[in-house]
């Protein structure tokens, strides 16, 4: 370690005392005993979430928007803090990038064990059925959840994480590209809007692409209803945010270098992964 992070003497042996930072990624789900700053932030979102079964959670680049729904909302939804709904869920993660509904079909077999356990070959021709499915209808998401779902107690959520590849990755001058993109938009709709299946959508977007959205009205209306635009964290949130974690790992970071952390950080909030970076190399 370096010699302004210094190990606490007499730490217990059971405690893990790996590097607590993630570096430039973010934070997994697993990790949100190490997720500091955010504390209370949680429950809005949760309440858009169970109002309207869609939240937008909006920032700018490297505001922690990922990392504020794995480790902030997801460990208290899993606790049963939706009331009105069962407190079993199922996640379902996926990233659009260039192809949307292939990465859905994948991330929607992941969730079975079936699929983890066959080989290359079934893998493919599980995603071409699924794939299929989400193609043939509007209704493709809600069909192909209603069909794999194991207990009429689940609910699920699907995770849209960077939803802004939906469009960074388009390519407007390809009818089919243009296309795929309304029909993903249409299937979580369509799902959002089936009071039939239980099922939840969120999606984490940087705000410089909310522009684009426009070009779809439905997805427009949700976004309008129930979005929150995640705050720039203070100057007291970064300082958790650096000597929590370090807490955690049992040991003690020098005054004067989160005092210069925080200095250098300043208020640009796509600094964070920058100072999660620098934390994590400080430990090693």
């Amino acid at each position: 370690m370096s010699q302004q992070v210094e190990e606490m003497p007499g730490a217990p042996s059971t405690v893990d005392t790996g590097n607590p930072f993630p570096g430039l990624r973010p934070f997994k789900i697993e990790e949100s005993h190490l997720f500091f700053g955010r504390e209370g932030q949680s429950d809005e979102v949760l309440l858009k979430l169970s109002k309207n079964r869609f939240v937008g959670v909006i920032g700018p680049s490297g505001s922690g928007k990922s990392s504020f729904i794995y480790c902030g909302v997801m460990p208290i939804l899993y606790g049963g803090f939706l009331t009105d709904a069962s407190p079993n869920w199922e996640v379902i993660v996926t990233r659009p990038g260039s192809a949307p509904i292939d990465n859905l079909s994948e991330a929607l077999l992941k969730t079975a064990k079936d699929y983890n356990m066959a080989d290359t070959e079934d893998k493919k021709i599980k995603r071409t059925i699924v794939s299929t499915l989400l193609k043939s209808s509007s209704l493709g998401l809600v069909e192909a959840i209603q069909q794999s779902r194991r207990s009429a107690d689940i609910n699920y959520l699907v995770l849209v994480d960077q939803f802004e590849e939906l469009f960074r990755f388009k390519d407007s001058t390809d009818p089919n590209s243009v296309n795929e993109s309304l029909a993903f938009i249409n299937l979580l709709m369509e799902a959002i809007n089936y009071e039939d299946a239980p099922i939840y959508v969120a999606i984490t977007m940087r705000s410089d692409f909310i522009g684009d959205c426009a070009q779809f009205p439905d997805l427009t209306r949700k976004i309008n209803d129930s979005h929150y635009l995640i705050p720039q964290m203070t100057r007291e949130q970064k300082r958790r945010a650096i000597e929590g974690p370090v807490a955690v790992g049992n040991a003690r970071i020098a005054p004067r270098l989160v005092q210069q952390l925080l200095n250098d950080l300043g208020d640009n909030p796509d600094q964070l992964p920058i100072l999660q970076h620098a934390l994590m190399r400080t430990w090693s």
